[in-house]
């Protein structure tokens, strides 16, 4: 008897080590799940290939269609970029089910609070107890960049073409994207966009200006074309915006001088939108000469100011601007 119940006493040790054992393998599995193999997991690999400017493991990882825009910025230096002031994330299951899960990723991007959602469903097994989460089939966000009169721009440190002055380019999320653009003739301020929803479509504008260079060649080519206009010795320079209207005689030469150099802006617009214009602009000529009375001979001295406005077409290329004055 005693025999036997030192048998029972063992079995029942044996037992609840068994009973033990699969409970701590129940809890290691649902903690491995959960920290390994878990929806939250797929997400934080997610971000981390953004930081880390890794386009292809972003995707892969995504699950994401690119859509059918330049691919220009999905990898590297602007996919980095993008992500440089990507900070705190953290990253929470919002609600799971045997088929779907739900994770919220807040964040802070460009010094702002965010948040973005992913939905994932499980996709396989490993090992016949570990779910191996996918994401939700989605689209990659396009980013429509335009900029008047310009045929390329810089997005993130990368130089990217422009058809027609604008084209789509596909982004990853969450992100922030930078344009700008500087060139001898023309320059663009910095603007920016965040990017935090797929199958979005964010909107960067640049806007042309000047640059230095470009209203010193125009302002020189004017005041060149406008001194040899008062170089004539005539009342009405050819192929010039003033002329001085006189019925006497004149007795010696007439002189001419530009008191008022015209500044005429310049500007994107015009017959096309991306076309370079000159706007009229005024300025004033000085006319100096004797004149003869024609009934009793005595002279005079005529100086007068002459007002005038300066007309002309400009034509820019990537180095040179090009000014055609309208008489």
């Amino acid at each position: 008897m005693e025999r036997t119940d030192r048998v029972l006493k063992a079995v029942g040790a044996w037992l609840f080590l068994i009973l033990l054992s699969v409970a701590a393998a129940a809890v290691t599995i649902a903690l491995v799940n959960k920290y390994q193999y878990g929806p939250e997991t797929d997400v934080k690999a997610y971000f981390e290939a953004l930081q880390a400017g890794d386009g292809a493991a972003a995707l892969g990882a995504l699950n994401a269609e690119v859509p059918d825009s330049n691919a220009a910025l999905l990898d590297g230096e602007p996919l980095e970029a993008a992500a440089e002031t990507l900070d705190d994330v953290s990253i929470s299951t919002v609600s799971s089910s045997g088929d779907q899960a739900v994770v919220r990723a807040d964040y802070t991007l460009d010094g702002q609070e965010h948040s973005s959602e992913f939905t994932l469903h499980p996709a396989d097994t490993q090992w016949g107890f570990f779910t191996v989460w996918d994401f939700d089939r989605t689209t990659l966000p396009t980013m429509r960049v335009t900029m008047a009169g310009s045929t390329s721009v810089d997005i993130n440190g990368e130089s990217v073409a422009l058809t027609d002055s604008a084209r789509d380019f596909a982004v990853f999320y969450p992100g922030v994207y930078t344009g700008s653009f500087t060139s001898a003739m023309v320059t663009a301020e910095p603007e920016r966009t965040l990017v935090t929803d797929p199958g979005t479509q964010a909107d960067l504008e640049l806007v042309a200006s000047p640059s230095d260079e470009l209203t010193s060649q125009v302002s020189g080519q004017i005041k060149t074309y406008l001194d040899n206009c008062a170089g004539q010795d005539t009342l009405y320079p050819a192929g010039c915006p003033f002329s001085y209207e006189f019925t006497g005689r004149v007795l010696d030469d007439v002189q001419w001088s530009i008191t008022e150099y015209p500044e005429p802006e310049v500007r994107l617009g015009g017959p096309t939108a991306d076309r370079w214009t000159l706007m009229d602009a005024p300025g004033t000529a000085k006319i100096e000469f004797t004149s003869v009375n024609l009934f009793d001979g005595k002279t005079s001295k005529v100086s007068e100011d002459v007002p005038f406005t300066f007309k002309g077409d400009l034509v820019v290329t990537e180095d040179k601007a090009t000014v055609t004055p309208e008489p």
